[in-house]
């Protein structure tokens, strides 16, 4: 069975921030759209923070699939200096339920912040024991339940095992609908037959 890996990177967003008050940045949004759209298939799943112009994102997955998505982030030109930060084997993936999980800014952040003596959220100048603080403060939010506000636009938190309950939902609730007008047909024709057998039609 192929290992899976931690991987996290971060980079500079080479966009300007063009709604502040919304909930989700505008390219953000399309960001995660996009990644909640792709990364099931390539077997990924992760968790995404953005603040004060850098993303943090924390990636697991089998290495070869991590490697091929890197080689696209690399040319994706919505960011910029792209530095994996640490990269090792894992047991299993800490965010096994979320494609893409995207942790907005939040006062939690902050205080993380402050307890490094920074106002602002660079993770260039973050040692390892700050990646790690990060890391951990992501697996709490990703554990709790998101507010809906911090979801990408339009965009449904589903997972493929989601997908496969309600597409098994829908196929017993066809069969159950299947059989009930089977029975409805059967009981009509019986009925039928008694009535003729009693004389009552010609």
């Amino acid at each position: 069975m192929p290992q899976c890996e931690r991987i996290v990177y971060i980079s500079r967003a080479a966009f300007a921030a063009n709604n502040p008050s919304s909930a989700v940045e505008p390219e953000i949004g399309r960001i995660l759209m996009q990644s909640r759209r792709n990364n099931p298939s390539r077997g990924l799943v992760g968790v995404l923070y953005y603040g004060d112009g850098h993303f943090f994102q924390v990636l697991e997955g089998e290495r070869a699939a991590i490697d091929a998505l890197l080689g696209t982030l690399l040319q994706d030109t919505r960011h910029g200096d792209l530095t994996v930060l640490s990269r090792h084997a894992i047991g299993q993936p800490s965010f096994a339920g979320w494609s893409m999980k995207y942790v907005p800014a939040s006062d939690d952040v902050k205080k993380l912040l402050a307890s490094f003596g920074q106002s602002r959220f660079d993770p260039y100048q973050f040692d390892d024991a700050q990646i790690g603080a990060m890391i951990a403060l992501l697996q709490q939010r990703s554990a709790a339940s998101e507010p809906a506000a911090a979801e990408a636009p339009s965009e449904p938190r589903r997972s493929i095992s989601d997908d496969h309950e309600q597409a098994g939902r829908r196929a017993r609730y066809a069969l159950w609908i299947s059989v009930i007008a089977l029975l409805l047909s059967m009981i009509s024709m019986m009925m039928a037959i008694l009535i003729y057998r009693r004389g009552i039609l010609p």
